[in-house]
């Protein structure tokens, strides 16, 4: 009886969620549109969208799907920002649907909601931002930038390869960042079993902060401050001066 009352209040819940969703099913006919939009540096994706971005002297976007997907696909431009997604209340099954962007310059990329995203040939000394949340996925090619700030969170992935100046990561929920390039000075805040792969990424120093069964390996050259708990781990290589060090809650601190 119990199993049963259990199940109905999944059934009644899983209705609840579903009441008011379009479930849209691709038609399998592919089409592709150009849209006219230019004069962006940031670009916000999501809703489970396929994007490649890659850097180019002139601007283009364009969106190719099932025929009968496109009038519930949002793309809009709000300042220099441009916004992909699927309109709310709105699910696609077996469908196809993905964006192919071509931008000079950029400052800000926000993937989200299971998007997966490719980006390449982009080499500046600007500041660039990058967050991925939502079991959303990254992979980055050849990046040269400035200053740069990760927000990596939900379950999502980033690896490639990046050379950038200072550079901020905070990793949450069981994420994962693998990288290669190099760095100047990074803050490196892992939290909730993500894990972090930068045995080919050398940096100058490294501020490290891992919480609740995070683990990874840096490769450092310089100052290493390293604060572990909860069952957190790090490895580090390179010539490393361990200087501010803090380990609790069964964690451990290796060199190699």
């Amino acid at each position: 009886m119990k199993r049963m009352i259990t199940l109905a209040v999944v059934v009644v819940i899983t209705a609840g969620l579903l009441t008011g969703c379009t479930i849209v099913t691709g038609s399998g006919i592919l089409v592709t549109e150009d849209m006219d939009f230019s004069d962006f540096t940031r670009v916000e994706v999501g809703h489970a969208f396929e994007v490649e971005i890659v850097q180019s002297d002139q601007y283009s976007v364009s969106i190719t799907a099932d025929d009968n997907l496109f009038e519930y696909i949002r793309v809009s431009q709000q300042g220099s920002t441009l916004k992909i997604g699927v309109r709310p209340t709105v699910m696609f099954r077996s469908a196809t649907y993905r964006a192919e962007i071509t931008m000079p310059q950029l400052c800000s990329l926000e993937l989200s909601g299971a998007t997966e995203g490719t980006v390449s040939g982009f080499e500046s000394v600007e500041d660039l931002d990058i967050e991925v949340s939502g079991a959303s996925s990254l992979d980055i090619e050849d990046m040269v930038a400035g200053d740069m700030a990760f927000d990596i969170s939900g379950a999502s992935t980033v690896v490639g390869e990046v050379t950038a100046g200072d550079t901020r990561f905070d990793i949450s929920g069981a994420s994962t960042v693998r990288l290669r390039g190099s760095a100047d000075d990074i803050v490196l805040d892992l939290s909730g079993a993500s894990h972090v792969e930068m045995v080919e990424f050398p940096v100058n120093s490294a501020d490290v902060d891992f919480s609740g069964a995070s683990s990874g390996t840096v490769h450092v050259d310089g100052r290493l401050d390293v604060e572990l708990s909860g069952a957190s781990s790090l490895t580090y290589l390179g010539d490393a001066t361990l200087v501010d060090v803090d380990i609790s809650g069964a964690s451990s601190l290796h060199g190699e």
